[in-house]
């Protein structure tokens, strides 16, 4: 093998240089390949069918891509790259021929160096009678120079499978720089029960996994390269998507579904016993990634092992933005508690006690001489690189292309069942409301004592007492006694719960290590751009959110997905298979103790200064050396089954605010 294709076949991408003249037109995207010395794959009509793309802009490059359709899997493509300063390309910096390799099913990565910086460009491909569509991308601004504003658009979670993708419709009219893609590019999982709704875009079609495999709930899963290659081919067949991604360059991270839900480095956490290592299908999947993101990322497929990719990297935008980009799978320790011993993802990943979870990561620490590894989501390579990053960035804002969300969302369920107690209570007789509070503390005292001494059933003396004192017959008093155990949950539940383990709440000595090396270092105007969640939050990440008075250290701004199902509508979903199973849930509900979850969620979290729980749509982030200002874009739902039309897509926008110099969230009002 020559060294020219050996370079090809390890790292897949090809490097081309921009002159730094004009040169000459030659009309069509179109050739013929006779440069190349590679044969052209047989007779079979060659086009573009999933469009082009544009990823990882610096001040001297950029990355592009397209995927070519009608090789016969045995011999390559010739395919002609044309760049130009205009979209009829009568002005050419680049002419040039690379090759759509059978081995990386076609697609093609150029990256081509040489560029102006902070410049329109245009660019396109051809293979034999066949021309893509025409991409237009840009360079970032030269390091250190002064910005006055850079502006760009933020998403996550487009799933193909529930809601709608007009978001991308409205995003073009959005002016913007670029756009960065925190993860759940696709979902692995198709048919999920627990996920899937009534609606869905109508332009979405059903589509089948070459191998797949399938869990008990009958939804399938990506296993084999080709599932995730048919992954990526049927999210980039959108047209809307493909119009994106053809008019602005992309800085994407990776999140759990590119690989598998919940996952952790190369396992799998469908089921319980999900303990086994998942090489061949992480590798896989980290594979189809490269192949389908323009991004300018090392890749080696001669490593054995599941870390043969690394998509953690660093920006930079002139002197205003520093983008540091991390991975928060591939290196990530195992969730705290065990999915083992809890039977499940409830109690080990979602809605966990707090205490148990900080139990298990001291005991882990402990047990590595106090060593952050066994309790790390960046792993201890990367967290130093984030640290270096972080300190050695010297623009004004620091942005963090972060996953999962940083901030602490817990729920005080002692709270939350004494309230839903009394509301049961005083709910009896229409002469017991104006003694609620009496009620209250009875009750909550009430069922600290049981707690304490682990009593089934609760024996209430207290309300007993309240009930005789009111003149209610013993009878009646016994039998609400009764009623009221029966909406008791597991005594586990009654604690400070954390809602979601998976995120930054179940790895939070790392959390803590990250904010005492900003405040310690004097690094300011840090922000994470997040996802992942279902919801728009933004808040301020404290340095220790456990302390007597917690001090701030930087912001964290949460996007919606782009479609995926939100994260009030996963709650109801909780509740109402817990509901099937567990009998105290539905007289819990009944009782009233439940507060819309938005407001449960700020009612205990104080940090959390923007909470919308229930939403689809995107963020648009507007960059000044004063001031960040993030606009929150939120989509109207399906309505019998259309889509809403252009003119009433948007639901409404709430505007955040972020001056420079603070560690603080303002909410601008309408």
């Amino acid at each position: 093998m020559d060294r020219r294709k050996f370079l090809r076949w390890s790292s897949f991408i090809t490097v081309s240089a921009a002159s730094t003249t004009v040169l000459t037109a030659c009309g069509g995207g179109g050739g013929d390949g006779s440069s190349s010395g590679e044969s052209d794959a047989g007779s079979v009509a060659q086009s573009f069918s999933l469009g082009v793309a544009s990823g990882d802009p610096k001040p001297d490059s950029i990355v592009l891509w397209t995927r070519v359709d009608g090789g016969d899997g045995v011999a390559p493509v010739n395919v002609s790259l044309q760049v130009a300063l205009d979209p009829d390309f009568k002005s050419l910096v680049l002419n040039t021929m690379v090759s759509a390799e059978p081995q990386w099913d076609y697609t093609v990565r150029s990256k081509v160096t040489g560029l102006a910086a902070n410049t329109v460009y245009y660019y396109r491909f051809g293979a034999g009678a066949a021309t893509s569509m025409t991409g237009r991308t840009w360079t970032a601004p030269v390091t250190g120079q002064s910005l006055a504003q850079l502006k760009f658009a933020y998403l996550c979670c487009q799933d193909w499978s529930v809601n709608h993708w007009a978001a991308f419709d409205t995003l073009q009219n959005e002016d913007i720089d670029f756009i960065l893609h925190v993860g759940d590019y696709v979902y692995e999982q198709l048919n999920r029960p627990s996920f899937v709704t009534p609606v869905r875009d109508p332009q979405h079609g059903e589509f089948v996994l070459p191998d797949g495999a399938k869990l008990a709930d009958g939804s399938i899963y990506a296993t084999s390269l080709a599932d995730y290659r048919m992954l990526y081919k049927t999210y980039r067949s959108d047209p809307r998507l493909q119009r994106v991604h053809a008019r602005w360059p992309v800085i994407a991270t990776w999140g759990d579904h590119e690989f598998s839900d919940d996952a952790w480095q190369d396992h799998q956490t469908y089921t319980a016993d999900d303990s086994m290592p998942q090489t061949a299908r992480r590798r896989n999947a980290n594979q189809a990634w490269f192949e389908f993101m323009p991004a300018d990322v090392p890749f080696d497929q001669n490593n054995p092992s599941f870390q043969n990719i690394q998509v953690y990297r660093a920006f930079a935008f002139g002197d205003l933005a520093t983008f540091v980009m991390t991975d928060e799978r591939l290196y990530r320790a195992d969730h705290e508690i065990a999915e083992q011993t809890t039977g499940g993802a409830i109690g080990s990943r979602y809605v966990v006690s707090k205490s148990a979870v900080d139990s298990a990561e001291q005991a882990r620490r402990t047990a590595a001489a106090n060593a952050l590894t066994p309790v790390s989501m960046l792993g201890d390579t990367q967290r130093q690189w984030w640290q270096n990053q972080m300190s050695n960035a010297k623009t004004v804002w620091k942005l963090w292309g972060n996953e999962v969300p940083l901030m602490r969302m817990q729920m005080d369920g002692f709270k939350t069942v004494v309230d839903a107690v009394t509301q049961a209570v005083i709910s009896v007789d229409a002469s017991l409301p104006p003694l609620e509070s009496i009620f209250h503390s009875a009750i909550q005292a009430d069922l600290s004592d049981a707690l304490a001494q682990n009593l089934r059933p609760a024996p209430f003396s207290r309300l007993h007492q309240l009930g005789q004192q009111g003149g209610f017959s013993e009878s009646d008093i016994l039998t609400t006694i009764a009623a009221l155990n029966q909406m008791l949950p597991p005594y586990s539940l009654m604690t400070l719960l954390l809602i979601n383990a998976d995120i930054w709440d179940g790895y939070d000595a790392e959390r803590k290590s990250l904010m005492q090396f900003l405040a310690s270092s004097g690094v300011r105007n840090v922000v994470a751009l997040s996802g992942n969640l279902g919801a728009f939050i933004a808040g301020t990440v404290m340095d220790d959110f456990d302390a007597a008075t917690p001090q701030p250290v930087m912001v964290d701004l949460v996007t919606a997905g782009i479609s995926a199902t939100s994260l009030s509508m996963q709650y109801e979903a909780f509740l109402n298979s817990t509901a099937q199973t567990q009998p105290w849930l539905n007289p819990l509900l009944s009782g009233g103790g439940l507060a819309p979850f938005g407001d449960s969620l700020k009612t205990n979290n104080p940090w959390l200064t923007y909470v919308d729980p229930d939403a689809q749509g995107y963020a648009v982030v507007t960059l000044t050396p004063g001031t960040l200002t993030c606009t929150y874009t939120k989509m109207n739902p399906i309505v019998g089954g259309a889509v809403p039309a252009a003119n009433n897509a948007i639901a409404g926008t709430q505007v955040v605010v972020v001056n420079a110099g603070t560690a603080a969230v303002t909410v601008a009002t309408p």
